[in-house]
């Protein structure tokens, strides 16, 4: 069942996307700390997240859509129980500047987020929920199509909040 609505909102994502005409599309992969919040900071602790995805821009104005999955870990208390949220995401992003040079961008999203528990004590469960996620970053471009970036974010879905440090790098493929 799970893997029926991860593959349906992943197709749902796909044909958001538009076709990314003369723009440079990127792909990005990043990974960084996750401080758990809310109910869910009660009992999770301090853990990691990695993330990967696809953007494409709307005209020439900074605009962009995308989509992306992640997925990471938060230990418990509790000796041998842990927490792995994962997920898949399509985002709006709107980036300041010159994306030739160091430049900031504000981002939000909406998708699908599994809390997946576990335990050495007993076989954990899973719940898939909506989820939504917010923020902002800067990027460094290196090179003509490539480049870093750092990001502050907060995912949210219904039993399960976080805020997210990460950073990663991009690379620019199509287009000009």
């Amino acid at each position: 069942m799970l893997r029926k609505r991860l593959l349906a909102v992943g197709l749902c994502l796909a044909l958001l996307l538009p076709a990314t005409g003369s723009a440079q599309a990127w792909g990005f992969l990043g990974a960084g700390a996750t401080i758990p919040t809310g109910d869910y900071g009660d009992y999770a602790n301090t853990g990691w997240i990695g993330a990967g995805g696809v953007g494409f821009p709307i005209g020439d104005a900074g605009l962009a859509v995308g989509a992306e999955g992640f997925y990471g870990q938060n230990n418990h208390d509790v000796d041998g129980d842990k927490t792995n949220p994962y997920g898949v995401l399509g985002f709006v992003q709107y980036s300041f500047g010159d994306p030739a040079k160091f430049h900031p961008y504000v981002l939000g999203g909406a998708g699908l987020l599994v809390h997946k528990y576990s335990s050495d004590n007993f076989n954990g469960d899973s719940e898939s929920q909506f989820a939504y996620s917010f923020g902002g970053g800067v990027a460094y471009p290196l090179g003509p199509t490539t480049g870093l970036y750092a990001e502050g974010r907060y995912w949210g879905s219904d039993d399960t909040t976080f805020f997210g440090i990460m950073g990663g790098f991009y690379v620019s493929f199509g287009g000009k």
